[in-house]
């Protein structure tokens, strides 16, 4: 039986993959922070073969608890994140340390970890899920853009390095994804405002991720539209309607 750790699981991409994963008779080793959260996404997803993990993923300790009490996996899932929002200077220093810890820092002091294990083993994938936002300027999203684009060129960079080892790193940059993320980083509005077309499903993410995982790629865009969109991410047009789509009626 094949085994994934997945950061992030109680919700969202996170949850939708153990659910995908379970599908296909995987075991699952599920990380989340909010206890309450966990034990109800792992009672919905009802599969005999799955843990819980509760640890703060924004510290740098709990990173250790996990390499310490879980084996080297097959497939890690970097998923865990949050939205974090906000004008130049107006996000505190707790803040910003919290997002870099949770969705940079942790995640390659996890990745670090495991992956001259899987080398060792000359087996195992990692899936980091980042965000559009690595690719193109976010205003007053700055910190999430930054952290997101960090470990996206972390991911990209080592997939490059372990090419030929039989191991792959496969970063995912999905825009908008209907999970409860934007509710509950004080952007619900954003459901209301960005048209339903530009919207995927944490499903499709799943499997546009897998397959491109699976074939060893270094990166995936979920989403037709956004893998042509981002061809023009660089015209000053698209970063225009970007902003006027994003900065709206944010503080």
């Amino acid at each position: 039986m094949k085994r994934a750790l997945i950061t992030g699981s109680s919700s969202g991409i996170g949850y939708a993959y153990a659910k995908y994963l379970s599908e296909r008779g995987w075991y699952i080793d599920l990380v989340s922070q909010n206890i309450d959260r966990a034990e109800e996404a792992y009672k919905t997803l009802n599969y005999e073969h799955s843990k819980i993990h509760i640890h703060d993923l924004s510290s740098l300790d709990s990173i250790t608890e996990i390499t310490s009490n879980i084996s080297t996996p097959d497939l890690v899932v970097a998923n865990a994140g949050i939205g974090i929002n906000g004008a130049a200077g107006r996000n505190i220093n707790e803040d910003i340390e919290f997002a870099n810890n949770l969705m940079f820092a942790g995640p390659i002091k996890l990745i670090e970890y495991y992956l001259p294990r899987m080398i060792e083993k000359k087996s195992g994938r990692v899936v980091i899920i980042s965000s559009i936002g690595a690719l193109i300027p976010m205003p007053k999203s700055a910190i999430y853009a930054a952290v997101k684009s960090g470990i996206y060129a972390y991911g990209r960079s080592l997939n490059e390095e372990i090419v030929e080892k039989n191991v792959s790193v496969t970063v995912s940059l999905p825009g908008y994804v209907k999970t409860n993320i934007h509710k509950r980083s004080g952007l619900a509005h954003l459901e209301k405002q960005i048209a339903s077309w530009m919207w995927v499903t944490p499903q499709q993410v799943i499997e546009e991720t897998e397959s491109a995982s699976i074939k060893g790629l270094s990166e995936v865009i979920p989403g037709r539209l956004y893998r042509f969109s981002s061809i023009f991410f660089n015209f000053k047009v698209t970063k225009m309607l970007w902003k006027f789509l994003n900065s709206r009626n944010k503080k």
